[in-house]
């Protein structure tokens, strides 16, 4: 769907600072894709080139059929961002305009809106939970409410891919888990592709299939979730790693790791009382070194088995949690 092939983008400020050195990297369909970094990293300006709001000094980007960006005319840019929805950090809605004709806006630019338009805005704002929201303005509603309202808008043209930058950096931790599941949701209904910006490996953890890291200008690690929280290689993924309180390889450090069990389970699961089912029906010594539940109810755990480890996997695996050994 998005091919990033040997692009470079070098700022012409005083310090002619280069955004993206030489990087390359396809974005599948059918995926959330999160691409996280500190500031200055890059990942901004990535997604900003995917949909020509800037354009790059050399390589090739190839976004759906439009093969080299930087060459597309007026009217193809056009027709690129219609199938592209963009959810900003900031809300970007405009205070004159009802919530309604806020998310109208992307096409009032090109025509005036159709009844049908205005009936499919209104499917979105009870989609996003606002359903009693059309009239009122962006200075009556929370951080959060706008939002929403910013994601509906990134929907009005019924696109194939949405761009979120940093969406969720301005929200309470409550509010960001609500934003991230309604993403998720919609990605999921409307069949769209996701690329979602942020420093926050909290927000990776929660809504990513796949992740990019990013320093500098380069891309260090890319792959899978369980490749990034697992098996990370790079100093700055495991830096963004241990903010979310897991660290793999030290605690392979602090325990003997051939005692040690990783588990990952969802939804079907996390109410249920597994653990203590297990010490009761098999009768073992355990303890919980690591464990995680997000808001979506998909959990880690780090499980530390001095002993009967073929018994307590049998056991697990027969309760759908899935079951692997540390190294």
């Amino acid at each position: 769907m998005i091919q990033v092939q040997n692009v470079s983008k070098q700022y012409r400020n005083t310090d002619n600072e280069i955004a993206l050195d030489n990087i390359s990297i396809s974005f599948n369909e059918g995926f959330i894709h999160g691409i996280i970094g500190i500031s200055g990293a890059g990942k901004s300006t990535l997604i900003r080139l995917i949909n020509r709001l800037e354009t790059y000094d050399s390589g090739d980007i190839q976004v759906f059929e439009y093969t080299n960006l930087r060459r597309l005319n007026k009217e193809s840019t056009r027709m690129l961002r219609k199938r592209i929805g963009m959810i900003f950090q900031s809300d970007h809605l405009l205070a004159r305009k009802t919530v309604i004709e806020n998310i109208l806006l992307p096409i009032t630019f090109h025509r005036k809106p159709t009844p049908e338009d205005y009936d499919y805005a209104e499917s979105l704002l009870k989609e996003v939970g606002l359903t009693e929201y059309s009239n009122r303005y962006p200075s009556q509603l929370s951080g959060g409410q706008r939002q929403r309202v910013g994601i509906a808008r990134a929907l009005i043209n019924k696109p194939e891919l949405i761009l979120c930058d940093e969406p969720t950096s301005a929200l309470d931790v409550i509010t960001t888990g609500q934003i991230l599941q309604l993403i998720k949701n919609l990605a999921k209904k409307h069949h769209l592709n996701v690329i979602i910006v942020t420093h926050d490996m909290h927000v990776i953890k929660e809504i990513c299939d796949t992740v990019t890291v990013m320093e500098k200008g380069h891309i260090v690690e890319s792959g899978t979730l369980d490749d990034i929280l697992f098996k990370a290689k790079h100093p700055q993924t495991r830096i963004f790693i241990r903010e979310i309180g897991l660290d793999l390889s030290n605690i392979i450090q602090s325990h003997d790791p051939n005692q040690l069990l990783l588990l990952k389970f969802d939804e079907s699961v996390v109410e249920q009382s597994i653990i203590a089912k297990m010490i009761n029906e098999l009768h073992i010594d355990t303890s919980i070194v690591y464990a995680n539940v997000t808001p979506n109810k998909k959990g880690i755990m780090v499980l530390q088995v001095p002993s009967q480890q073929e018994s307590v996997i049998h056991f697990l695996r027969d309760h759908k949690v899935v079951v692997e050994h540390v190294i």
